[in-house]
């Protein structure tokens, strides 16, 4: 298993900034390992264009019939990968904690030819996303350029066909299947499956008041948070009390959306684009 370190200039991870992460490592795998034609948020944009185009009237030929195909494919590819998004947000804001993470390539998980597990940094709940985005966006950008330059994905990327992303996540609490998510009983990879280890080197706290207490100084209320107050909504514990139940032995959850690969076959499909 090739081991992968990435640094990250900052002393926490709150929960906005964990999910962040994740989207950025599956953005750029998804495209790294050829499964759409152009970076996500390029070929996104460009099947947003797709879907506001005025209707064309019938098609008139198999070729027109099959660029249709193909725009219906980009657009359920940009679906799935938005739902997994949501997806894994939900678990990480409203769950306990999530050990590690898993991106599966291949036809099914059990003939996975590639695998990315993922060990998240820990959450610190005492801090809130909006309060260090200006963090958030360097830690990103600097995310996405170590794992572009790193040796072990650049010298084992290939040219892959059209093949199917899963996502699972590693738990030590049941998590509720309303979540999109369901339990694999002693889950493991093929052998020959080729296993990439993703690890995150976080920066020292030190005793910084100003960076580790900030957030503690500031108090926010919400709608939700006064009518707890007043009894009418559940507490947070009580809220999760439905959602997860524990404890297990760290198994896998896979999450319900999957990923088709979608590549552009031959010069003649970028006409779609058009």
């Amino acid at each position: 298993m090739d081991s992968i370190s990435i640094e990250l200039d900052t002393p926490l991870i709150t929960q906005g900034c964990a999910s962040r992460i994740v989207r950025t490592i599956v953005e750029l795998l998804l495209y790294n390992r050829t499964q759409i034609p152009f970076p996500y948020t390029t070929f996104r944009a460009m099947v947003k264009k797709l879907e506001s185009a005025d209707p064309t009237d019938a098609t008139h030929s198999v070729a027109e019939l099959r660029i249709q195909k193909q725009r219906e494919k980009a657009q359920h590819v940009v679906q799935c990968v938005e739902m997994l998004f949501d997806t894994i947000e939900k678990i990480l804001s409203n769950h306990p904690p999530i050990g590690e993470l898993m991106i599966v390539f291949g036809k099914t998980i059990y003939t996975a030819k590639e695998a990315f597990i993922i060990t998240l940094p820990a959450i610190d709940r005492n801090h809130i996303g909006e309060n260090h985005q200006r963090s958030l966006e360097k830690v990103l950008r600097k995310l996405g350029l170590q794992l572009t330059l790193c040796d072990q994905l650049v010298s084992g990327q290939a040219v892959t066909s059209d093949t199917n992303i899963f996502v699972m996540v590693q738990s030590s609490c049941t998590l509720h299947p309303t979540l999109g998510v369901n339990l694999l009983d002693n889950f493991q990879l093929p052998k020959k499956c080729v296993k990439y280890e993703i690890s995150f080197k976080m920066a020292n706290k030190g005793g910084d008041e100003t960076v580790n207490g900030c957030c503690k100084r500031l108090e926010i209320y919400s709608e939700e948070e006064s009518m707890v107050q007043s009894g009418t909504l559940p507490t947070a514990a009580q809220a999760t009390t439905t959602e997860f139940q524990g404890p297990l032995s760290n198994e896998w959850f896979l999450l319900d959306a999957v990923i088709s690969g979608f590549s552009i076959k031959s010069p003649k499909e970028n006409v779609m684009w058009k």
